[in-house]
């Protein structure tokens, strides 16, 4: 963090605050960091939000809007979108949870305020496109059943695997996300108002002195979407790190009722609904903030979180969802802190160490992972995802242009990845030889192997779980991510390899075409490397080893995938995906 301090330092300096005294504040669970600022009289909030990470144009936008709507988020003092820093006016350090510790007869009133605010907040009619000051602009997202859908998934990507040791499979992954959009589909398509997302008492600030809707103050709202008005009240009265009692949330609900025009009984339904989704989805997140980012603080909430989840679940609208949970995850293990075991596989290998001869002139000073597509490195997709799905010990072999590869590891922004690199700079040895010579960094489970020169997109399935928990070690040696041939963006071959309904691999051969292509992501044991050659080879000398056997696997992709193999390639897929 000393070259962050400094560009801190930097900021303020150039805004007229050289000198001022910094007091780091409590992190949360995203990339964001905050610091109080004291200058002579003043006390401000800094927030340091890495441009790797986080984009500050949602917060400024959204905070604009709401000044504009007369409610009380903090007004932006200083901006410098490139580096990540905002400097905010400081409302103070009265969260309303903090606060209830000390004044719980206050309880009451600064719920009911909350309710009177988010009202106001629904009232609004706000554009899809918000245009604030600084030159900056956010067109707001929907809360649509994609998004509803994929916050869901990570109770199955991750807390699962926690709680298990392994993916679940692939049938009751599929029936759960089923079930969930079925019991969605009431709120999915409703766009009625802003939804703030995290609107409870952690991010409701009191403004002692203020009166009105002016002693409400509003912070953690850059993730705002478009969506459904039971969203803000379940989040508010189902809060996940604060008690609140059943009569005092009935209360607030039929409060908001009083003031609003909606169908009583489709309301509360749909407020059960979206409390189940919310909670699941942040059961999910515990466990991913704990296995992926090493924050485990948030474990000894689950049980809290569980229990509201449950409460949701007693809807008769839920109750296919409340049978699926009662089979998948006992009722004495939601009661109990996550005790998280290892999400396999833990290890993936990159293979980067080709020359990229088809990629001249691009590739003539440039190793070909890192040629950029869509404004970040080919290589840089690969490891977001890998990130994505838990993998963060990652291995990588170097021989083309390999102090530009050195360059690129050391200076990597992403430090929840274990960047290890094997050397081939004296001799390129192929897939198979590359693979076998960073075994001993690979270890002797199963693990991932990956090409550098393609970009994958997941729809709900994706890639790297849908192979995870595909993985059966009985019988597979190998498991390949099949890709159909006329959806393979950038390949021009006649496919490598016909699919059978049991999942089993057999080559094209003489065939003059097969309906699928590797694409390029694999799963395989360590194992099959005894008896392979201690020089150069290909790994579809594995491959053909693996087809003897009966053991070699492959899973369908179901979403995008682009082969970034030549300059007209490369420039075919920045425009799609930009």
């Amino acid at each position: 963090m000393n070259d962050r301090s400094d560009q801190i330092d930097n900021f303020l300096r150039r805004h007229g605050y050289e000198g001022a005294r910094r007091q780091p504040l409590t992190g949360d669970a995203s990339f964001r960091r905050y610091e109080r600022i004291y200058f002579q009289d003043k006390s401000l909030m800094l927030m340091d939000a890495p441009p790797d990470f986080e984009d500050v144009r949602p917060f400024v936008s959204i905070a604009d809007y709401l000044k504009s709507r007369d409610l009380a988020a903090p007004e932006i003092l200083a901006l410098d979108r490139e580096e990540g820093f905002l400097l905010l006016e400081d409302l103070g350090d009265d969260l309303f949870a903090h606060y209830l510790r000390t004044a719980p007869e206050e309880e009451r009133r600064l719920y009911a305020l909350a309710i009177d605010g988010l009202l106001h907040l629904q009232q609004q009619n706000p554009p899809q496109q918000l245009n604030a000051p600084h030159g900056v602009s956010h067109k707001l997202s929907n809360y649509d059943l994609s998004v509803l859908l994929s916050e869901v998934a990570l109770l199955v990507d991750w807390y699962i695997p926690a709680l298990k040791g392994k993916r679940l499979n692939e049938g009751a992954r599929a029936e759960f996300m089923a079930l969930w959009a079925e019991a969605l589909r009431p709120v999915a398509g409703v766009r009625d108002c802003l939804v703030l997302r995290d609107y409870h008492a952690e991010n409701l600030m009191l403004r002692t002195g203020r009166t009105g809707l002016d002693e409400l103050g509003l912070i953690d709202f850059q993730d705002a979407l478009l969506g459904h008005p039971a969203y803000d009240l379940q989040s508010l009265l189902k809060d996940a790190r604060r008690d609140v009692s059943p009569e005092l949330e009935e209360e607030m609900i039929r409060r908001f009722l009083a003031a609003s025009d909606v169908d009583a009984d489709e309301f509360r339904r749909d407020y059960a609904i979206l409390a189940a989704q919310r909670n699941v989805k942040i059961i999910g997140i515990f466990a991913r903030l704990c296995l992926r980012d090493d924050k485990d603080v948030y474990l000894k909430l689950l049980p809290r979180v569980w229990g509201l989840l449950e409460s949701a679940l007693t809807h008769p609208a839920l109750a296919p969802l409340k049978d699926w949970f009662e089979r998948e995850v006992k009722t004495d293990v939601r009661r109990e802190i996550l005790k998280p075991k290892a999400v396999f596989p833990g290890k993936a290998m990159i293979l980067a160490a080709g020359l990229g001869r088809r990629m001249m002139p691009l590739s003539k000073t440039c190793p070909k992972p890192l040629i950029p597509v869509a404004g970040k490195a080919i290589l840089s997709h690969t490891l977001d995802r890998l990130v994505d799905a838990g993998v963060c010990d990652v291995v990588m072999n170097m021989h083309y242009l390999a102090e530009q590869m050195e360059e690129f590891v050391q200076g990597h922004y992403d430090k929840r990845v274990k960047f290890r690199l094997s050397d081939e700079k004296e001799k390129l040895l192929d897939s198979g030889g590359g693979v076998k010579k960073a075994l001993p960094l690979l270890g002797d489970e199963v693990f991932y192997v990956l090409n550098s020169d393609m970009i994958w997109q997941d729809l709900s399935e994706r890639a790297l779980h849908k192979l995870a928990a595909g993985w059966c070690e009985d019988k597979m040696d190998i498991l390949m991510l099949m890709v159909p041939t006329e959806k393979a963006v950038g390949y021009e071959g006649q496919g490598d390899f016909h699919l059978a309904e049991d999942g089993r691999l057999s080559p094209r051969g003489n065939d003059a075409a097969a309906d699928h292509m590797y694409g390029g992501i694999l799963i395989m044991k360590a194992e099959i490397f005894q008896d392979s050659p201690d020089e150069e080879f290909s790994l579809r000398l594995l491959f053909q080893k693996a087809v003897q056997r009966g053991r070699l696997y492959g899973m369908l992709h179901e979403g995008g995938w682009y082969h970034v193999g030549t300059p007209d390639a490369r420039d075919e897929i920045e425009e799609l995906l930009s």
